[in-house]
């Protein structure tokens, strides 16, 4: 049975299994990235009668190719943008698993597979949306586009940021980013923190164990002042805004790297990585400077030399407006489907919706989905969710 004519479980199924089967994963992180994948995007395009799309492809700086396609349906002066990201994040240990990551796992309702639910889930709704209007023949005022974009985990600059430098987008354009949302979908994000991430070298000496005397453990002291500006930033930064699911800022030490290889050697070098995400009213530039602070005062009393570098930091753009067409039609639309009235939310999260605000282009983030599921081990969606997000967003487009 070809895609086209399938009933729209088994579509879904279909398509996420050729999908998730090719791992799409961002060489700063060990993958390939996302070149494989959107070849075979490509051809779920053709076969659902598309061959009007254009792809982006770009080189980053590991020599490996980054692909985004676009395509948009219609000639309307306005078109009601779904931007999702086909990049996911490594499996992680992949002890922690019951389910193959790459292939996926239908279990009723569930779809387990790595990259099924973040950003999937997004994709599959698009398909499911682009399949329908061919076998619906929606009618619409406005134009219907999809963005598959590459690059989102790491910071999207081969991504939704590569795809922004060519215009593809209008200012009156609708923009949703399927990306994050709630159980219930009662919840449309219209804001972001600020993002922050730092990765810390330690140096201090290195020498055997039997002799800490000669040392200065990198590890130890760098431990130390890991403990020291975690204190110093939540005590610094306390402002809390109920506006956001977290409504205060976060300051996680996440990412530790190996030292020494062995387990007698005081090790003279130790790195690791704070992730920070910032409540807006905060300036970043601030969060670095209190960070230069603490490394001053630590280095008084300390041997080791810290230094630090930045991987990435997006200070937050104002909200979108709670009263912007594309809140009040989304919002509208949900209201009909689901019979209940939604909220707007801000979140800890970063996604592309950030880079459309910064240009002063609204744009939402929303779809349905199990909380607090992304990046975990038996990372899994629901396909009754794909089915309900696609028929609040055909409202959105046809009303």
């Amino acid at each position: 049975m070809d895609l086209i004519s399938m009933p729209d479980r088994d579509f879904v199924i279909e398509v996420a299994r050729r999908i998730i089967r090719i791992p799409a994963i961002s060489p700063a992180s060990g993958g390939e990235g996302e070149k494989n994948r959107a070849d075979e995007l490509e051809k779920i395009l053709k076969e659902l009668g598309y061959s009007d799309y254009k792809r982006y492809d770009t080189k980053d700086e590991y020599g490996k190719i980054r692909s985004n396609i676009v395509l948009r349906t219609g000639n309307a002066q306005k078109t009601l943008w779904l931007v999702a990201h086909i990049d996911t994040v490594p499996v992680g240990d992949p002890g922690l698993w019951t389910k193959p990551p790459f292939d996926v796992t239908v279990d009723g309702d569930r779809m387990y597979g790595r990259g099924t639910e973040d950003d999937g889930q997004a994709v599959f709704t698009a398909l499911l949306i682009l399949r329908d209007m061919k076998v619906k023949n929606l009618k619409s005022k406005i134009g219907f586009g999809v963005a598959f974009v590459a690059d989102e985990e790491m910071g999207s600059k081969y991504g939704i940021q590569y795809l922004l430098d060519k215009n593809i987008f209008g200012k009156s354009d609708l923009i949703i980013v399927p990306d994050a949302g709630s159980e219930d979908g009662m919840t449309i994000e219209v804001a972001e923190k600020s993002i922050l991430w730092v990765k810390f070298s330690v140096m201090g000496k290195q020498w055997h164990a039997s002799m800490p005397v000669n040392a200065i453990n990198a590890f130890r002291e760098g431990a130390r002042f890991m403990l020291d500006l975690d204190k110093i930033l939540h005590e610094k930064y306390t402002a809390r805004d109920d506006l956001f699911n977290v409504p205060y800022s976060t300051f996680e030490p996440t990412k530790h790297e190996k030292n020494v290889d062995n387990v007698n050697t005081i090790p003279g070098t130790d790195v690791f990585y704070f992730d920070c995400r910032v409540l807006p009213e905060y300036n970043l530039d601030d969060v670095l400077k209190t960070i230069d602070g603490a490394i001053s005062s630590f280095q008084k009393e300390s041997k080791a030399r810290i230094t630090y570098e930045l991987i990435q930091k997006e200070q937050a753009p104002a909200k979108t407006p709670e009263d912007s067409e594309v809140v009040t039609r989304l919002k509208e639309s949900i209201k009909k489907k689901r019979g209940k009235e939604p909220r707007a939310i801000g979140i800890g999260g970063g996604t592309c919706a950030a880079f459309f605000r910064r240009l002063g282009m609204p744009a939402v983030v929303w779809f349905t989905t199990i909380e607090e599921n992304a990046h975990k081990p038996d990372e899994f969606c629901l396909i009754s969710h794909i089915l309900m997000d696609r028929d609040v967003l055909e409202d959105v487009l046809v009303s």
